[in-house]
């Protein structure tokens, strides 16, 4: 394994969406952290992550994922998880941390749902 690929673009609407490939684990989780930290730094709310090339993660990547959405809602976001692997999906069943992200099928139903959370009149800062 090469290790972690993000492709991170931002909608019209200033909502980040990264596209992960590949393991997310001990060794390449920073790359992740560094990320989510950068974009809440932006105050960026609401991000969209990519799960689908995400075949394995482990429990470092899942305390970086709830380490970013106790970010998140201090700035009134939240961690959208979309196209989760079977793998990725049970571990976080089992953990039972499901539970505090928002998931979707797609990118484009998280998406939906953040234009849905919007507040009338308010506008996402520049990038």
């Amino acid at each position: 394994m090469v290790g972690l690929e993000i492709n991170t673009e931002e909608t019209s609407a200033g909502v980040p969406v990264a596209r992960l490939k590949g393991e997310v684990d001990l060794h390449t989780c920073p790359e992740l952290r560094m990320l989510l930290v950068r974009l809440m730094d932006a105050r960026k709310a609401h991000i969209v992550l990519d799960l689908a090339g995400v075949p394995y993660l482990d429990s470092a990547a899942l305390g970086v994922l709830v380490d970013a959405v106790r970010r998140a809602r201090e700035i009134s976001g939240a961690l959208h998880l979309v196209n989760m692997t079977p793998f990725v999906r049970r571990a976080f069943e089992i953990t039972r941390l499901i539970k505090i992200f928002q998931v979707h099928e797609s990118v484009d139903a998280a998406l939906a749902a953040i234009a849905a959370t919007a507040v009338p009149g308010e506008t996402s800062p520049p990038a």
